[in-house]
Order: C-alpha cells, then structure tokens, then sequence
C-alpha cells in the first residue's frame, strides 16, 4: 500500500469516499476531501496540523487557473458538500449560507424571498459563494454595487489550528471587532477555509432593459461610454465587446419602473440608432453577455487589465494595438465604469516562453500608465519566472506577515498567491 493510499483511507475514515482531483489541468491528480459539515472540515485541518500535511482549499475548482501551482500539496478540501442555507431573513435583506451553494441557487433562493444577488458572476452553475468570496470575484454589476466584499456581512472560517471562528455578524448593523471577513475576501484560501458566508441583499428590480449600441472604432465606443457614464442613471453594467468587425456597446439597467424609463430616456438621447430588450429577455441576455464579457468560458489564457478610470482612454488603445503588433487573435471586451479590460489570448502566443514574454512586455508598457495584468488560465510552463498576479505587490510584507500569523505552520498551500503567497 503506497503513501497515498494510507493518507486516502485517514481521510475517508472521516469523510467518506475519497475522489481525485487537480490543483490545475497540468498537475497530477490528488486526493479530494468533500466534507459534510463544519465538523469534519474541522477535523480534516486537525489531521493535516498533527501530520504536516498541505491542505489546499478549493470549492467547484472553476477559479484554480486562476493562481500558479502551489510548492507542495497533500490533498484537496472541497467545501462543495457545505450548500446548507442557514439563515434567510428577507425583511432584513440578509441571507447565510454555508459556502458550497452554488451561485445559481443562491440567486434564486435570493429571488424567492424578493431580492436581487450580489455579486451576478458568470456561469454561476460553476460557482459556489465561498470560491467566489475567496477569489473575490465581482461581477460585471460592480459598477452599480460595487466589489463583493463590500456585501460580505460575516464569515465563518477554520484556520490552520482547526478551529471554526466566526468574523463580521449576519446583519448589516451588528457587526463589531476587525473585518476579517474582507481579509478573506480574495485571500484565494492562503488564510483559512471559508465553510459559511452572510450576505447582504437588495431588492429584486421592478422592471430591467438591456441597451445596445453599435461603433465602427474603439476611439469613439470610449467616448460614448464616457457619455454613459456622466448621466445621472444608475447604470448596472456597462460593456463594451469587439464583434464583427466593430464594438458593440450594451448597459443594463434596472430598478422601480418610473426610474428605469427616465434612465432609458436618457441613454436613447445619447446613444444614436440604440436597440433595447426587456424583462426577462434583457436578463437572459444580460446573463450571456457577463460570461462573454468576462471570457468566464475560455480555455486559452486570458489577461484581466485593470487601470484608472481616468487613464482607461490611453491604456485601451495601447492594449489594442500591443495585440495587433503581436500578431494575437481572441476575443477582448472592456468594462468602462471599473476600467477593467479582459484579452483572451487565443492564437498567437502558442509557446510558453512568447506567452510569458508578451506578457512582461505588455506589463512593461503599461506600467508608466499605473495599470496592472493578471493573467489567468497559463499554462504552467509560462508561470516558472512569471508571478500570475503581476510583478509589483504594494503591501506584500504586511501580507506576508498575515500569513505568519494566521498560518504559521504552513497547514494551507503556499506558493500560488501574489508573490508566492
């Protein structure tokens, strides 16, 4: 019986039945622990704490590419068995649940008690609320509501010694001490495995439309969503895709219905020959264009470029034409409001070493700029001398030092994060 056999029946003896799984799509399989309750999340830790082992906590695994691969891991744990919904109080507009709900149906969960969820990522049948929290994935309504953090009321985590501890409250006013519970927001598991997570809510819009209007250039996209933007609207998303030779623009809008034709009027008045859906055709649509916005179903590598709003009208240009003069083809979509540009590199770059090289070149350009490029879903022969996140990392030290701290034993995986976090 080899060691791993021996370390598959320790873990089922708590769990039960034992699967594999990747830390990405270019490792080895591992051993994947799916706890069914706090407790044995608990227990789990205990074991790896007692026997130095690295843990690396995942939800549904669809944010893995996302961060390089990790030093060394021992096992999986998957909190996709913790979907019990532990509290919903829909006149306080406050939901907990614990983090292995799928995003789908905790949105729906959400609309039958009469509100709308936050953050609206794509493809959220692929999603679990606490993957979600711990990449600190916003959706492309941040514009509107802003990241998901801000939304995150408490958390309940198990740190390295195996302890659960809870941070933050599940009401919106009752809530005392540090805020942990945005530390782990993004944290990408390095601190603790989140197992349950409160959420604020808003109510569900009266009414929605989905605005659509075509451009010939980029140049002048940009300047109609600087447009846009300067209106007094409360506009939800607002997205700019290369389609057909052109740029097609598209904003969502929703809420009390007085307030969504008077927002209307106003786009119609300054986007020419708009085209508009409704109701639950603008949702649909809505809910395809964030999964093309966000390149959420890609399988090539993809660059996350984040800016100044103000610096948004020299970057994106400056990326456009990086591309152009690296021969790369893909898909590339822009959010105005949050200055976020995501490229998918889809041919072009076929080896690792001009995958890594256009990249730091690309970093390079936009650096002056006080801009900034992810990049998700590399190959990991292209991530040996390069960090995923990018080269600079304000505040590494203190992270670093968080770390220590919270995890001074090293229980959960390093090596995947920012600066080898």
């Amino acid at each position: 019986m080899t060691s791993l056999d021996v370390l598959e029946g320790r873990l089922a003896a708590i769990v039960g039945p034992i699967s594999r799984a990747k830390p990405r799509l270019d490792v080895e399989p591992l051993p994947l622990a799916a706890p069914r309750s706090v407790e044995e999340t608990c227990e789990l830790v205990r074991l790896a704490t007692t026997d130095k082992l690295r843990i690396l906590p995942v939800g549904r695994g669809s944010k893995l590419a996302w961060c390089t691969t990790p030093g060394h891991v021992d096992f999986l744990l998957s909190t996709r068995n913790l979907q019990r919904v532990v509290s919903h109080v829909p006149d306080d507009g406050t939901i907990t649940v614990e983090a292995g709900l799928g995003m789908e149906e905790l949105a729906s969960r959400c609309r039958s008690g009469g509100h709308f969820l936050t953050p609206d990522v794509p493809l959220p049948a692929q999603r679990s609320i606490g993957g979600v929290v711990a990449a600190g994935e916003s959706g492309t309504d941040r514009l509107r509501f802003g990241p998901v953090r801000h939304h995150v009321l408490g958390t309940r985590t198990v740190l390295a010694n195996g302890l659960a501890t809870r941070s933050g409250g599940q009401l919106v006013k009752n809530v005392t001490g540090f805020d942990l519970q945005r530390l782990y927001c993004g944290s990408h598991g390095t601190l603790g495995v989140i197992v349950e997570v409160s959420l604020r809510l808003f109510p569900e819009p009266e009414h929605e439309l989905r605005v659509t209007c075509r451009s010939s250039d980029l140049a002048d996209a940009l300047s109609l969503s600087r447009k846009a933007l300067s209106l007094p609207a409360r506009i939800v998303s607002l997205g700019i895709e290369r389609v057909d030779g052109g740029f097609e623009l598209a904003a969502r809008l929703f809420g009390l219905r007085p307030v969504v034709e008077a927002e209307r009027a106003q786009l119609l008045a300054t986007w020419p020959r708009a085209t508009i859906v409704e109701g639950a055709l603008a949702r649909s649509a809505c809910t395809a264009a964030s999964a093309r916005q966000r390149l959420a179903d890609s399988p090539h590598p993809t660059l996350r470029i984040a800016c100044m709003p103000s610096r948004l009208e020299v970057v994106a240009p400056l990326v456009q034409r990086a591309l152009a003069d690296a021969r790369i083809a893909g898909r590339f979509a822009l959010q105005p409001g949050i200055a976020e540009l995501d490229v998918e590199v889809a041919s072009g770059c076929s080896e690792s070493a001009t995958l890594a090289t256009f990249v730091r070149s690309l970093r390079a350009t936009l650096a002056k700029h006080s801009a900034t490029v992810a990049l998700r879903n590399a190959p990991r022969t292209a991530l040996v001398e390069l960090d995923p996140f990018g080269e600079r990392a304000p505040g590494l030290e203190l992270m670093r030092a968080i770390q220590r701290n919270l995890d001074p034993d090293g229980v959960f995986a390093t090596g995947r994060f920012h600066g080898g976090l």
